[in-house]
């Protein structure tokens, strides 16, 4: 009996330690506007901090909705208005709790997306794209945060060109998810300005995907995150 209490009192303070020597991260987190598509910046980086690391990177953005989804026990759509900054609002939560068994209020929904942001974060190397992950790693110390912006008329002509789409239709569509993503990042940063958020802000405009990568790596190096 005594031998088991010693047994588990070192294995507290095993777990004890591992904790306080914890250090989460290396995470580098993209966040863009509208039209400022960062998947295939996203690939580059990772390819490059992979070949410079001791270990893989990798990069990370519809596998956070994946996962908050099979958490949940939900599905992909049940909670795509949360990235949509849609929020339901109470009455709809009562409507919909009453004909969803498997039904979680928006407020569960964001807590579960946060949970898993965060472990990528803390488990490190890798570039989380979008889903607030600059606010959500905040606090970690071996990180960069970045945000790419472009001009109104770029990111119009730049969903034209991905949707097929009529200029008149792309503007919509830029004013409105402009919109949304104010939203969405007001649930997790308030109205905190990106000034306080961004360690770095490149116009998706002036520079091509090459020169943002190497602008990234080259601040990732300097920050000792690879």
């Amino acid at each position: 009996m005594n031998e088991n209490i010693f047994v588990k009192y070192l294995s507290k303070k095993v777990l004890k330690e591992k904790a306080k020597n914890f250090e989460p991260g290396p995470v580098i987190t993209v966040s863009r506007q509208f039209g400022c598509y960062a998947t295939g910046i996203a690939a580059k980086l990772t390819k490059k901090m992979s070949e410079k690391s001791l270990h893989p990177w990798d990069y990370i953005t519809k596998e956070i909705i994946e996962d908050s989804a099979k958490k949940l026990d939900l599905e992909e759509q049940d909670i795509a208005h949360i990235f949509g900054a849609d929020e339901i609002g109470f009455l709809g939560d009562l409507i919909v709790s009453f004909s969803n068994k498997k039904y979680k209020s928006d407020a569960v929904i964001k807590k579960t997306i946060h949970s898993v942001v965060r472990r990528y974060a803390e488990q490190g190397n890798c570039i989380i794209v979008g889903r607030a992950g600059c606010i959500i790693a905040s606090d970690i110390e071996k990180a960069l945060h970045v945000r790419l912006v472009a001009p109104l008329e770029y990111r119009i002509r730049a969903n034209m060109q991905k949707y097929h789409i009529p200029e008149k239709e792309a503007r919509e569509l830029v004013s409105e998810t402009d919109q949304k993503r104010i939203q969405f990042m007001k649930f997790f940063k308030g109205d905190k300005p990106d000034e306080e958020v961004f360690d770095l802000i490149l116009n998706r405009e002036k520079l091509s995907d090459d020169e943002i990568v190497e602008t990234i790596f080259s601040l990732a190096e300097f920050r000792n995150l690879i």
